[in-house]
Order: C-alpha cells, then sequence, then structure tokens
C-alpha cells in the first residue's frame, strides 16, 4: 500500500533537511540534512504529475544523489579512520566531488539537464535554487584550490558552450546554471563571503523566470515566436538577459562584484568573461529570432493570462531592470 502526503509535507522536510545542514557543526550532521533533503523532495517531484517524464527524472535524480551522498560518507569516514596529511587531502578531493556531483558541476553535469527537462515549472525552480544551498556551504568548507578551480572554470566554460545550441527552455536554465556555479566557486576560492551575494541575485533572477515560463506556459522558445503580445515576450527576454549578465541590468551586479574579486588571476577571470558573452551571444540571437519571426499557424496552445498575472510579471521584469540601482550604491 503505497501512502501520499499533501505537498507541504515534503516541502517542510525538503526545508528541514537543508536547515539541518547549514545549521550542523559535524559532517554527520551536514550529511544527514543530505540525506532528509533529497528523501523529501522526491516525493515532490513525482506526485503533483504523474507522467513518464517525471518518473524518470526521479530516479535518475535519486540515483546520482545517492551514489554522491555515499561518496560524502566515505570521505567522512576515510577523514576520521586516517588521521594522516595524505588521507585528508585524499578525502577533501573525494567529498568535493561528491558536491559537485550534487551541484551539477562540469564535468559531473551530465544528469542535470536531462532531470531538469522532466520536472514541472515549480520543481525545476527549487531543483535550481534552493537545491544548491547545502552542497555550497559544505563546499566552502573543503576547499581545495587548485582542484576546485579547474572544475569552476569548465563549469563556466561547458555551460556556456553546451547551451548554444538548445532550444528548451528547461535545458538552458540547467546549462546557465552550470555557467554560474562556475562563477559562484571561483568567487568562493577567492576566500571572499561575496558569492553568497552572487547566489541571492541568480535565485532571485531565477525565480522571476521560471515564474514567468510557468504562467505564460513555455517550454519552448518556438512557442515565443507565436506569441502576438510583444510585452510577454519583453519581460521574458529581459529577465533572460539579465540572467546572460548584460548591462545595466541587475545580473550584471555579480559578475561586476567577481570582475573585481578575481583581478589576482587575470587568467582566470578572462576565461570566464569570455564564457559569459558566449551566453550572452545565443541569448540575444534567441531575442532577435523571437522578434522578427512570425509564424502564422500556432503549433502550441498558449495559456492566456489575466491582467493580475501580467502586472506581477511586469513588476517583476522592474527588479531586473531597475533593481541594479540600489544595490550597485551599496556595494559602492
Amino acid at each position: 500500500m503505497v501512502l501520499y502526503f499533501p505537498p507541504f509535507i515534503y516541502t517542510f522536510f525538503v526545508l528541514l533537511g537543508t536547515i539541518i545542514t547549514i545549521s550542523s557543526n559535524s559532517m554527520f550532521g551536514m550529511w544527514m540534512g543530505l540525506e532528509i533533503n533529497l528523501m523529501a523532495f522526491i516525493p515532490m517531484m513525482i506526485n503533483s504529475e504523474f507522467n513518464k517524464k517525471s518518473t524518470e527524472a526521479a530516479i535518475k535524480y535519486f540515483l546520482i544523489q545517492a551514489l554522491a551522498s555515499a561518496m560524502v560518507i566515505f570521505g567522512m569516514m576515510t577523514f576520521f579512520m586516517f588521521n594522516s596529511l595524505f588521507s585528508s587531502a585524499a578525502s577533501k578531493v573525494f567529498m568535493s566531488i561528491a558536491l559537485c556531483t550534487k551541484l551539477g558541476m562540469a564535468p559531473f553535469h551530465f544528469w542535470f539537464p536531462e532531470v531538469l527537462e522532466g520536472l514541472t515549472w515549480i520543481n525545476a525552480m527549487i531543483l535550481l535554487t534552493w537545491q544548491k544551498i547545502s552542497p555550497l556551504i559544505i563546499l566552502s568548507f573543503f576547499l581545495l584550490n587548485k582542484f576546485i578551480l579547474i572544475l569552476a572554470v569548465s563549469s563556466a566554460v561547458l555551460g556556456a558552450i553546451s547551451g548554444i545550441n538548445q532550444t528548451s527552455v528547461r535545458k538552458i536554465l540547467a546549462f546557465s546554471s552550470i555557467s554560474h556555479l562556475g562563477w559562484i566557486t571561483t568567487i568562493m576560492i577567492a576566500n571572499s563571503s561575496l558569492w553568497v551575494n552572487y547566489f541571492l541575485i541568480y535565485v532571485m533572477i531565477s525565480f522571476i523566470l521560471c515564474l514567468s515560463f510557468w504562467t505564460l506556459n513555455l517550454n519552448y522558445f518556438s512557442q515565443l515566436i507565436t506569441m502576438k503580445d510583444l510585452s510577454k515576450k519583453f519581460m521574458v527576454f529581459i529577465n533572460l538577459l539579465s540572467l546572460g549578465g548584460l548591462p545595466p541590468l541587475l545580473g550584471f551586479l555579480p559578475k561586476w562584484m567577481a570582475i573585481y574579486i578575481l583581478k589576482w588571476k587575470f587568467s582566470v577571470l578572462t576565461v570566464l568573461i569570455f564564457s559569459s558573452l558566449i551566453t550572452l551571444f545565443f541569448y540575444t540571437r534567441l531575442c532577435f529570432s523571437t522578434f522578427t519571426l512570425h509564424v502564422q499557424n500556432n503549433l502550441w496552445l498558449i495559456k492566456e493570462n489575466n491582467k493580475k498575472k501580467s502586472i506581477i510579471l511586469s513588476t517583476l521584469m522592474l527588479f531586473s531592470v531597475l533593481g541594479i540601482l540600489p544595490l550597485s550604491l551599496i556595494f559602492l
């Protein structure tokens, strides 16, 4: 007999698992929080829509996260059983690989776009934002600068290049997330707490985008071509270009902070900037084709929105357009 609980029960345990992880003062407590979060999020992935895609995504997510959690606990055991310099470094490398796998950083990122493709927009938003908090905080405790820096740079480059030929909105957000993780971990290596500010701005922009796509019922950029309302297209692409870091939008502020911090490593900063330019290239290409092309026959049904939803989306768009002004004053 299978028991199904209300969604708020699973949401509570997802929040509880993250809170346990970030507030724990022991490695075992961190691992326990990760497991509570994982076991609560799996039913959320398949509870809202019973279809093949969501079930397949839940299975893939469970297998990858269970493997990474096993690697985390193994690294902890190695750290405590063998008190030597070599075992300490080996366990840190092992745990860093496990945490990067949980985050979906390159070259352990292949599961992330496929899992995100099978989720609803609400669950996709949680996976893009909240589910990254615990691994990032644990990773900040076990930093190996050279090793993590290689993974960070490869994440920024592969995330930018892999998104070029994508038409699915979820996969583009997935590869954008991989690219942003490269920036976040690079700031983390610089021993700066500003990676938290970068992550918070990324969370806000991702939340606005996922809410927009969910409200407009968009899954592919081809659907935007069929839209006759230019204001809705404008709202989507302002936030998308903000996610790419186009100045003077809000998404440029965290990259501006990163450039200010990473002056110590000009070669790494150059690679990160070029990866960001690649991301902006295909964002602007999609924007150009969406505003210039027009298809007479609708291939998909587009959800009609009432005035209240349009007003909410327009207000959220203003955060991307005008949000950089007060935040830049604080930063300066």
